[in-house]
């Protein structure tokens, strides 16, 4: 590795690490000023559609994402790998989600990668994947997995 190549990874860690704390904040503009604009992103998500594609469908997601929780909620990062090289680079992590949505306790851990290309000098997402493991025998997501029991 390159010592330019570990300043990029540095960089795009640093992008995820404010990411996060403007999500926390449920800041709709705050989160969609660290994606690429128009048909430059797409994402595939938990909830439905099966792709999100451009920057205003992905808006109106974030808008009913942080209208489903009641007051705030926890969200903290485990395990982030970063990697990158030239003006593409991505970030892989678990992150945890606690709180009261739709009037429900939650608390769980999702699986994303985030993808990101320099576009004029900054780094943007370009593609953001999130999900859970299914049982494929029962067809449930098993929410109740954890980077301490990664086999439940």
């Amino acid at each position: 590795m390159t010592v330019a190549e570990t300043e990029l990874e540095s960089q795009i860690r640093q992008r995820m690490l404010d990411w996060r704390e403007v999500f926390k904040s449920k800041d709709v503009d705050g989160v969609m000023s660290f994606y690429a604009d128009g048909d430059a992103f797409t994402a595939f998500d938990l909830m439905p559609p099966i792709e999100f594609s451009g920057g205003e469908m992905w808006r109106e997601n974030w808008v009913a994402f942080f209208a489903a929780f009641d007051g705030p909620f926890e969200f903290e990062f485990s395990g982030m790998r970063v990697h990158a090289s030239g003006e593409l680079g991505f970030a892989r992590l678990l992150a945890r989600l606690a709180g009261t949505m739709n009037g429900q306790e939650v608390d769980f851990w999702v699986r994303t990668t985030n993808c990101f290309r320099l576009i004029g000098g900054e780094w943007l997402m370009v593609h953001d994947h999130v999900s859970m493991p299914t049982d494929f025998a029962t067809g449930q997501t098993m929410t109740h997995l954890s980077p301490d029991k990664p086999f439940g």
